[in-house]
């Protein structure tokens, strides 16, 4: 039996999902990419009698953290992210927040993150896996045993992230694909940033980047 669940909210100016995955025994909960409307992520929270003790950011677009200032008014909390994207936090030109809605976004994360570091959270540990290629610090949080990958932009369902906007990468978005995403066990459940959940297993018969590879090879 699964020990973590997961509350999954669609929120914000493009749709992103946010997701708030719990302990059921102990209540405590992490918050991935609060995209905006706070306040409809701490109902959700209280309404379950989530406890909440991080927010975990797979990259540093503004759709992805424009909740994060107040959900830290609400609870005294640890913010994580790749330190390869850190520099978004603060500066709304890079992470698209002033070109796409005329608002900058800035905050601040409490621990930055490597390639493989290991969260203890929930009572699980909880690897961070870098995927540049959406961004430099693009990044996907793994939890072996639940069989969960939060993969933000990196992965979508039968689709990628966008690689035009800063940090983007394209040959790096193949390689993190095809090297970190599809090498994970096929029953793995991979919740993306937008659209719906999908499977390793699915991605790695659909996915563009998987046919893209089986087709054309990959540039190491």
């Amino acid at each position: 039996m699964n020990k973590i669940g997961v509350y999954v909210m669609t929120l914000g100016p493009v749709q992103t999902n946010v997701y708030i995955a719990y302990n059921k025994e102990s209540l405590e909960c992490f918050i991935v990419d609060p995209s905006a409307q706070a306040q409809e992520i701490i109902n959700v929270i209280k309404e379950h009698k989530l406890k909440p003790v991080a927010i975990l950011l797979t990259h540093g677009h503004f759709d992805h953290i424009m909740a994060v200032n107040d959900l830290l008014k609400e609870y005294n909390i640890k913010v994580y992210i790749s330190k390869l994207d850190e520099e978004m936090l603060y500066d709304s030109r890079k992470s698209g927040g002033s070109s796409f809605i005329g608002s900058g976004y800035v905050t601040k994360a409490d621990v930055l993150l490597n390639d493989n570091d290991v969260l203890h959270l929930l009572d699980k540990d909880i690897v961070f896996i870098a995927t540049p290629g959406h961004t430099k610090g693009s990044g996907c949080y793994y939890i072996a045993d639940e069989k969960l990958l939060f993969s933000g932009d990196t992965v979508f369902r039968e689709d990628c992230g966008r690689t035009d906007l800063y940090g983007g990468d394209n040959p790096a978005i193949i390689r993190s694909i095809y090297d970190k995403v599809l090498t994970l066990p096929e029953d793995v459940n991979i919740l993306p940033g937008h659209m719906d959940m999908t499977t390793v297993a699915h991605e790695k018969k659909y996915n563009p980047v998987a046919i893209y590879v089986k087709k054309h090879g990959i540039d190491r």
